[in-house]
């Protein structure tokens, strides 16, 4: 060691002296300054949700969001209403009501928009069907006309079912009225039930056969990212709103949510649950591993005390240089408790050896202090600046926790060093307790060292295997993957990119114009990888004069006043007439349809005779509500249909070109992928092939993709700057290039085997794991600085590395920092479990090769 580390010893060891002789006074000082710092962190401390922040806005894929953003604010960060129902009319009456409850809450949903919603979709919205579909649909509606003139006569339940008896006399009838018969049968089953399933019109008018009905509503919700779920209280009103219309339906309809906001709400509400868990588990766990390393409740408590003073001095720190913590520097904590007890278990436990000796407890304190004061001051300054080195990075979120935990450092450093003697001398004297061996000891790893030649071939072959594995090293650029795929948002947008139906996963391009926008659109619609383009003239239909004239020979064909139905008093004993009329003709029909319909007669039949009167008349008016309720409205809508007129992009409603076509004239190309790029492989060609044509193209998949190479590469440069720091800094400490490559070599080595053994365990780094990196590095380097130090001091001694309290206190330290993060890997939350895996992996080969490789080196350059 030089002069320096000496120098940095004594005065440690002075200051021991000195806290021993003014106990009270130190503990009473830290008390009272912890107490300040919690009261100034609480006031001052903020907290900043906005992952949009993350990232620093220089970035060039970040400036094109921004700039994206800017042009069309009311597309940024969307909830999305997934509505599905049984039927069109069902989905439409429930989405229309669900917006105009949320459009009557502006302050909270600046923006609510649903395509085709509207008056202008419902007066123009058949020349969106192609030629050849509307021919088809006047051909149905021409067959139809008989019947709409029959009920526009006498408009009631028995009317239509007399019309359905006389039909049933003519050829091939069954075929061609099945669609019919089966809308019938649900309605008389329905009813049978106590039901309401009102017969589709719009599906028998249409002649589509839909299994079921889906609408997206797009709301913008107003963010507060000073809490730690922004959109709790917009997602609680939406599902309120929901719960409440479903309950009104008279068919049943599913409301979920999906989209960036409510799938990184989910998300928090996971981390939230995991951690509280995660929170009690560690707690247990740190505890019992520290008390089994101290032997003692006083020493414990000693412990405890001094990590929450200096988790309050860190906080406060934190609120006085950042102000705010974000998605990624809240885990200072967990990355506090990490390293701050790693100071601490080493002091206390070299007093305990020294004490054991039969040191005096005050002698034992002050000349722990002294002996590895240079050691912690050398851990401190390297962990430090293995988070500083963050700070250089393009990562604003990693950069912020690196300066928070790197100053943290110093921190837990200095409260240790200046409260533990202390501590030690006003309470940890009762029973002696700082003479008892602690139940973790490392010499159960001395076996595994006795032959050091072996130990290093091991190892040799261990390094081998895993970093032949390093080239396949990978990052999953997809947040989506870390989340719980049980959860709402995330199982509905797996299933609406499965059929192509999520436009939060379409990519984006902002042209100059209208002109630049179609030539665009043109270059792009060639690429095997995408399905569509759509710019705001998709939305203008082509062909319309064709299209007219066929809807004029339309309302030629139905008539004025086709719509005008007015419903007559329900007559129960002529429905029920009419039901027997209907059954008896249906008796001599033998088609499949037919049957079907009859069945649903008689069951209805069955539960008629069965009830008494008061049911019976409800039974029929049910019926009635089934067969005929959602007829006129779809009248209606078919007769404003009929009164369209040609348009153009001008034409469009405002809330729809807003959409497509920015203030200064900018406008959108919007690009559809045709495969499904919620996996991995489809994303990056979709987002290559396009960026081929486009390179300032945006989007969630873009936005993916950038940051995770914004985090590979700034991991990549900080872990650079980081090594030649410590490098530097252990040199400048250590003055020998022997010992600093025994406390480098082996972590480097320790944490290249930690990525190899991910390729093959299958388990890719994220966004969430990655971050497990600089505390593996950190804590790795601390034992490595430690075992060499100890060897150095020892060697005069004839110590041996296993019977020191120095093995122990690695072995303890690396125990407590499992114990903090191994239980995440039960989290339902995948990143974080995955986290959890990986930090157990890391330490398991920290362990292994501070405790096992590099004391089998030293006893091998000792024979020498």
């Amino acid at each position: 060691m030089s002069s320096v580390t000496h120098w940095i010893g004594a005065t440690l060891g002075g200051w021991a002296r000195l806290a021993l002789r003014f106990r009270k006074t130190v503990v009473a000082v830290a008390v009272v300054g912890a107490v300040l710092a919690v009261a100034y962190a609480a006031g001052r401390l903020g907290i900043n949700t906005d992952t949009a922040d993350l990232f620093a806005d220089d970035l060039p894929w970040r400036r094109a969001f921004i700039e994206y953003r800017d042009d069309f604010p009311q597309r940024d960060r969307n909830l999305v209403i997934v509505v599905d129902a049984e039927s069109s009319e069902a989905a439409d009456r429930f989405a229309s009501e669900l917006l105009a409850a949320l459009r009557a809450r502006p302050d909270l949903y600046p923006a609510v928009f649903m395509p085709g919603e509207g008056e202008f979709f419902d007066r123009n919205g058949l020349l969106y069907l192609s030629v050849e579909e509307l021919e088809r649909l006047s051909d149905r509606l021409a067959e139809a006309q008989p019947l709409l003139g029959l009920l526009g006569e006498r408009y009631d339940g028995a009317a239509l079912l007399d019309v359905v008896a006389r039909t049933l006399e003519a050829d091939g009838a069954d075929a061609e009225l099945a669609p019919l018969h089966r809308e019938l049968a649900a309605a008389f089953d329905a009813a049978s039930r106590g039901a309401n399933d009102p017969v589709s019109w719009r599906r028998l008018l249409t002649g589509q056969e839909e299994q079921g009905a889906r609408r997206l509503i797009l709301v913008q919700p107003r963010l507060d990212f000073s809490r730690v779920q922004p959109a709790a209280e917009a997602i609680a009103i939406i599902r309120a709103a929901a719960a409440a219309l479903e309950a009104e339906m008279q068919t049943p309809v599913r409301v979920r949510l999906t989209g960036a906001v409510a799938m990184e709400h989910e998300e928090l509400v996971t981390l939230r649950q995991g951690a509280s868990f995660a929170s009690i588990a560690s707690f247990v766990l740190i505890g019992a591993i520290m008390f089994a390393a101290l032997r003692s409740w006083r020493l414990l408590a000693i412990a405890v005390g001094t990590l929450l003073a200096g988790l309050s001095f860190t906080a406060a720190l934190a609120a006085a240089v950042v102000g705010h913590l974000n998605l990624l520097s809240v885990a200072f904590a967990v990355l506090y408790v990490g390293l701050g007890s790693d100071y601490i278990i080493h002091l206390v436990l070299r007093a305990k050896e020294l004490r054991a000796q039969g040191v005096a407890s005050d002698d034992a304190i002050v000349d722990a202090t002294r002996e590895i004061g240079a050691s912690l001051v050398i851990c401190a300054v390297t962990t430090s600046a293995g988070f500083y080195a963050f700070m250089i990075t393009s990562f604003e979120g990693v950069a912020e926790l690196g300066l928070i935990s790197g100053s943290g450092v110093f921190v837990s450093l200095f409260v240790a060093v200046g409260l533990v003697p202390a501590l030690l001398g006003l309470l940890g004297r009762g029973g002696d307790a700082l003479a008892r061996r602690p139940w973790v000891d490392a010499r159960a790893l001395e076996p595994l060292v006795a032959r050091p030649r072996l130990a290093v071939a091991v190892t040799a072959i261990v390094v081998l295997a895993t970093f032949a594995a390093l080239p396949w090293t990978s990052f999953d650029s997809n947040p989506v993957n870390l989340r719980d795929p049980s959860t709402e948002s995330v199982s509905t947008l797996r299933e609406l990119a499965a059929d192509s139906e999520a436009p939060l996963l379409n990519l984006v391009a902002v042209a100059e114009d209208r002109a630049a926008a179609r030539a665009l659109a043109r270059e792009l619609e060639g690429l095997p990888t995408v399905r569509e383009v759509l710019t705001v003239e998709s939305l203008v239909p082509e062909d319309q004069d064709e299209k007219l004239v066929l809807l004029e020979d339309l309302a030629l064909i139905l008539g004025p006043g086709f719509a005008d139905l007015e419903r007559g008093a329900a007559e129960p004993d002529a429905l029920r007439a009419s039901i027997e009329a209907l059954r008896a003709k249906l008796a001599a029909e033998h088609g499949a349809g037919g049957r079907a319909l009859g069945a649903a007669i008689d069951a209805f039949r069955r539960a008629l005779e069965a009830a008494p009167a008061q049911a019976r008349a409800d039974a029929l008016a049910r019926l009635e509500t089934n067969l005929l309720g959602a007829l006129p409205e779809e009248l209606r809508r078919l007769e404003a249909a009929l009164s369209a007129r040609p348009f153009g992009v001008d034409d469009l409603p405002a809330s729809l070109r807003e959409r497509w076509i920015a203030p200064d004239g900018h406008e959108l190309v919007e690009i559809v992928p045709r495969e499904d790029v919620g996996q991995g492989e489809a994303a990056r060609r979709f987002v290559a092939s396009v960026k081929n044509v486009v390179p300032d193209v945006t989007g969630l998949p873009v936005v993916y993709q950038e940051a995770s190479s914004t985090i590979v590469a700034s991991f990549r440069q900080a872990f650079l700057c980081a090594a030649g720091a410590l490098a530097a800094i252990l040199w400048l400490s250590l003055r020998s290039g022997r010992d600093v490559a025994l406390v480098l070599g082996p972590i480097l080595l320790a944490a290249g085997a930690t990525a190899g053994l991910t390729v093959y365990l299958g388990m890719p780094f994220n966004f969430a794991n990655i971050i497990a990196l600089p505390l593996l590095v950190g804590i790795g380097t601390d034992s490595g600085i430690h075992i060499v130090h100890r060897m150095q001091m020892g060697a005069s001694r004839g110590e041996r590395l296993f019977d020191t309290s120095t093995s122990h206190a690695v072995l303890a330290s690396a125990l407590t920092t499992v114990a903090s993060f191994g239980n995440l890997a039960f989290s339902p939350h995948r990143g974080t479990a995955s986290m959890g895996v990986l930090l157990t992996l890391g330490m398991t080969m920290m362990v292994a090769f501070a405790l096992i490789f590099l004391p089998a080196v030293l006893a091998l350059l000792e024979r020498r």
